[in-house]
C-alpha cells in the first residue's frame, strides 16, 4: 500500500480499475494498493511493489505523479487452508471465539462475519448457515 498526501478536494470518490484502487481519506491522503506477494510473515516493502503502485497509480490519476508519497507499508493477509473463514466458537476451548481467515476479504465480508459471529455467541438465529464456517474439525489438532 502506498499513502499520497494530496489537497482535501483531490478525489470525489473511490476509483477501482485493473484490479487496483485509490481511495480518497478525508483528510485528502489518497491510499493506493494493493499488491500480493506470497513471502509467509515477512511485512517488508519492496521497491517492486513500490513501483509497481506508483505506475498504477499515475495511471488512474496522472496528477499524483506530482503527489508526495508520505507511506508505504505492506501487511499480512491470512487465510484458511480451505480460504472459508473460521467463524465461530473453538470446540476444544469454551469461550474462544474466532472470525479469521478472510485472505484479501476481509474488509469486504467484516460487515456479515461480526454479525454472523454476533448471532452466534447471543444465541441469536444466524444470518447464514454457521456450519461451513465453523471451527469445529476444520482447525486439526491444538
Amino acid at each position: 500500500m502506498i499513502l499520497y498526501k494530496c489537497a482535501e478536494d483531490f478525489l470525489p470518490a473511490m476509483v477501482l480499475a485493473k484490479g487496483r484502487y485509490a481511495i480518497p481519506r478525508k483528510d485528502g491522503h489518497i491510499l493506493v494498493g494493493s499488491t500480493l506477494e506470497h513471502v509467509g510473515f515477512d511485512k517488508t516493502p519492496t521497491e517492486e511493489a513500490l513501483a509497481s503502485l506508483k505506475a498504477s497509480a499515475e495511471e488512474l490519476l496522472p496528477a499524483l505523479a506530482e503527489a508526495e508519497v508520505i507511506g508505504h507499508w505492506a501487511g499480512l493477509r491470512p487465510g484458511s487452508p480451505d480460504g472459508i473463514p473460521f467463524i465461530g466458537e473453538v470446540p476444544q476451548y469454551p469461550g474462544l471465539w474466532l472470525n479469521c481467515g478472510h485472505y484479501r476479504n476481509g474488509l469486504v465480508l467484516a460487515p456479515a462475519s461480526c454479525e454472523l459471529l454476533k448471532n452466534l455467541m447471543l444465541g441469536e438465529t444466524p444470518i447464514v448457515d454457521p456450519t461451513p464456517y465453523s471451527p469445529a474439525g476444520r482447525l486439526g489438532t491444538l
